[in-house]
């Protein structure tokens, strides 16, 4: 019986412990602050850098598995950012998890349409070696914080192409993919099956 009782206790734990500290999928991401920088390099010097931030009510939705042809937009005076997905270049649909206060994504299929300087850049938001610069997740109130850059390609004036950074920040709450009821039925039993063998043991002594 106190074998039993060890083997039960042994799966109760180890089904808490991983419920709780194992990885979780995220199941839409809610922004409600977005910003960006852009900075243009220069044969005299960066321009910039320009900033443009902005509150969304309500939040822009990020939904893990989908393609949507707009996400959000940020703009400014200098520049104007519209962040999207699309298949269209075979990139997987938007995934991630969090990890106790870790949080990672793959964007791979996002992309970014600029305006800046009078013209339009259609580019990848997130290009496949990209990786977040700093990411946090709080799991008392499901809040975030990401934040990346990227690189590209833009014109200064017909004849003249240069390269220029864009930074991005995403911030707002997330909610993540239940754990499926049976798991939770399974865990709770083998408590219950713990505590009744316990009770057993007391009753027999």
């Amino acid at each position: 019986m106190n074998k039993l009782n060890a083997l039960l206790a042994s799966a109760a734990f180890f089904f808490t412990a991983s419920a709780t500290a194992a990885p979780v999928d995220i199941d839409t991401m809610f922004v409600d602050n977005a910003a960006a920088t852009l900075t243009v390099g220069s044969t005299f010097g960066s321009l910039g850098p320009y900033t443009a931030s902005t509150g969304i009510t309500p939040p822009a939705e990020i939904t893990m598995g989908s393609f949507q042809s707009s996400i959000l937009n940020v703009s400014s005076s200098d520049f104007s950012l519209n962040i999207y997905s699309t298949d269209n270049y075979g990139a997987s649909a938007p995934s991630g998890y969090v990890d106790g206060t870790a949080i990672n994504v793959d964007f791979s299929s996002l992309r970014g349409e600029l305006s800046y300087n009078s013209n339009v850049y259609d580019f990848e938001l997130w290009p496949l070696t990209t990786t977040l610069d700093y990411g946090t997740y709080t799991p008392g109130d499901s809040t975030f914080n990401i934040g990346w850059t990227d690189s590209l390609t833009i014109d200064l004036t017909s004849y003249f192409s240069t390269t220029a950074s864009l930074d991005v920040n995403l911030q707002g709450y997330l909610t993540t993919v239940p754990v499926p009821a049976a798991l939770w039925l399974f865990g709770s039993g083998l408590i219950a099956l713990v505590g009744v063998s316990r009770r057993k043991n007391y009753s027999l002594s």
